[in-house]
């Protein structure tokens, strides 16, 4: 609606520098320390950040090594993640042929794959029926509860 909360919160992942005041995540100054507040948090934007011309196990795999994870952990938390997601019939089928829902699946669990302290959510239901708007945030609770 305008009122600038995607704004907002891309400061606070520091994505955008702020042009005055002052942000604290994580105990890190978002000005001044804006690529280290980036390994204690996730962040899954509204537009989602997969590459679709890649299969689920693919985008995993490549969240991870963003993150900085090691192969052995990023194959750990990638069947841990599919399987949780109950993405196994997806691994392997490229992104851009999945359903919304699916997406956002996924777009969820590569926020998370590094286990991150905060995670930052952008509109993660938006476009989404009821029953699959509430699949998702139970996901989110098990998620914060894991």
């Amino acid at each position: 609606n305008g009122a600038g909360k995607t704004t907002a919160m891309r400061m606070l992942c520091g994505l955008l520098s702020p042009t005055a005041g002052r942000a604290e995540v994580a105990g890190f100054d978002v000005y001044r320390d804006a690529d280290r507040i980036k390994h204690h948090i996730g962040y899954m934007s509204q537009r989602f950040s997969l590459y679709e011309d890649l299969t689920v196990a693919e985008n995993i795999r490549l969240f991870g090594g963003i993150y900085g994870l090691s192969k052995r952990a990023i194959r750990e938390r990638g069947e841990e993640l599919i399987s949780r997601l109950e993405l196994q019939e997806e691994a392997h089928h490229r992104v851009g042929s999945l359903p919304l829902g699916w997406k956002q699946k996924l777009a969820f669990s590569v926020a998370v794959i590094h286990r991150p302290r905060i995670v930052f959510l952008d509109e993660p239901t938006g476009g989404v029926d009821p029953i699959t708007r509430r699949r998702f945030w139970d996901l989110i609770i098990q998620a914060a509860d894991a």
